[in-house]
């Protein structure tokens, strides 16, 4: 399968759960927080859009991709980032930072493009110094359409 192909799945799956979120919730304060605001019966959905973004980055190809995808498969796995009697939420966020910082990273260093990651750097420093409402899903929203922006323009 074509890296425009994995890329476009992605968009797609990023596209539609994020307008499924959002028409039902409204703006959260982060993707994750979604499983929590989910009935029973659809929180296999979050699950879904993780590994719907993060399998993809398994094969595209480089070390630094797959690690992010793994991240990213992981923060699926790994739901339920409130409780505080396991190792869940440590998952959780290490996933997350594993699976937005590696794919920069690895754009970086596979294509020699390292403007979505400073760009990346500079909007989350932009977005947590105004002290935004629901700071963590704009950054999110902001790392995931570099991260794709970046991937579709190579």
């Amino acid at each position: 399968m074509s890296l425009l192909s994995l890329t476009l799945i992605q968009l797609v799956v990023f596209t539609l759960y994020v307008g499924f979120i959002t028409k039902k919730f409204g703006v959260l304060p982060s993707i994750s927080d979604s499983w929590y605001s989910l009935p029973v019966s659809q929180k296999a959905l979050f699950t879904l859009f993780t590994w719907g973004i993060g399998i993809p980055m398994l094969f595209y190809g480089n070390v630094w991709f797959f690690l992010s995808g793994v991240g990213l498969t992981f923060v699926g796995a790994a739901t339920q980032f409130k409780m505080t009697t396991s190792y869940t939420k440590q998952i959780h966020y290490i996933g997350a930072l594993t699976g937005i910082l590696f794919s920069l990273i690895g754009i970086g260093v596979e294509w020699f493009n390292w403007v979505p990651l400073v760009t990346f750097c500079v909007l989350t420093l932009l977005i947590y110094t105004s002290k935004h409402p629901n700071m963590l899903w704009w950054i999110e929203m902001a790392a995931v359409g570099i991260i794709l922006g970046g991937l579709l323009l190579h």
